[in-house]
């Protein structure tokens, strides 16, 4: 793996900020060691979920909800997982609360929540696609490219965090300028760093596994990444996503990710195009990360 480029002095100084948080907590750590597990079973899953009992009660909340229609309440997180929401969900679910209760963004008004969740959510799902279709992808970019999609901007998270009114005047600026000044040059027009290098920074603080760290280094510096694989699956399916909100004379082309990753681009664009009942699915669990 190449090694990272330098982040600015801005970057690492923010990051670091971090360290006076409690650390990612050990039930984050302990479900993403089940994405690594292709054939992991709702018992498991179980286990670590009853370890925290407030994400215990969250996702008994969310089971109970008016959303699922249960014609019963759940009481037992094991029926949760096998009756209601299943093991994918449930892992990502678990990690999503876990990194949200890291961060409280309420000084941060322009941060919408719910819509950070749902692209963090549907970039997951098309990475995840995207790996089991990439004939160069190892087992690991398959097993992480799920995880790799929903983590991919803790970065944007963490500034609403450690840098709220700042942050919050860039997402204003993005969102008058209607697409024509991306995120990532309002950012370091601001702070000299942008959100992508924060993600890759906070990743290595909080030792998310390798392949991610190295993942969101493709990100932040590609040049210097350039055979980083997982790291083009997430850049491809992030910007795949990102292009079903934008008008098509304004969507940002995928040549370059499709080229490398030998995939055409219109498949690469339709997969991230989901039908009206997995968007639904996936807006009700945005909504509710939100709200418990």
């Amino acid at each position: 793996m190449t090694a990272a480029p330098q982040t600015t002095d801005t970057a690492v100084r923010i990051a670091e900020s971090i360290r006076a948080l409690p650390p990612l907590p050990a039930t984050a750590h302990e479900i993403l060691n089940c994405f690594g597990d292709e054939f992991i079973d709702a018992e498991k899953v179980a286990v670590v979920v009853e370890g925290d009992p407030g994400i215990c009660a969250k996702l008994l909340g969310l089971a109970n909800s008016a959303y699922f229609g249960l014609a019963q309440p759940v009481h037992d997180i094991g029926e949760v997982i096998s009756r209601v929401l299943g093991v994918d969900t449930v892992r990502s679910l678990v990690l999503a609360m876990a990194i949200q209760q890291s961060f409280d963004n309420k000084s941060c008004p322009a941060f919408d929540t719910e819509r950070f969740w749902m692209r963090s959510l549907l970039a997951a799902e098309c990475c995840k696609q995207i790996a089991v279709i990439d004939e160069l992808a190892g087992d690991t970019a398959r097993d992480l490219a799920y995880t790799t999609g929903l983590c991919h901007n803790l970065g944007l998270m963490a500034l609403t965090f450690i840098e709220p009114a700042r942050t919050n005047h860039v997402l204003r600026l993005h969102r008058d300028a209607n697409g024509d000044a991306s995120l990532a040059e309002l950012f370091d027009a601001e702070f000299e760093t942008d959100h992508k290098i924060v993600t890759a920074e906070l990743g290595r603080l909080w030792s998310l596994p390798l392949p991610m760290v190295a993942a969101y280094q493709f990100r932040a510096f590609p040049d210097a990444h350039c055979d980083e694989r997982l790291g083009l699956i997430a850049a491809a399916g992030v910007a795949a996503v990102r292009n079903t909100e934008l008008d098509p004379d304004r969507r940002s082309s995928l040549l370059l990710w499709a080229d490398s990753l030998g995939i055409e681009a219109e498949a690469l664009q339709s997969m991230a195009v989901f039908g009206d009942r997995q968007r639904e699915t996936v807006r009700s669990l945005a909504s509710n990360l939100t709200r418990y």
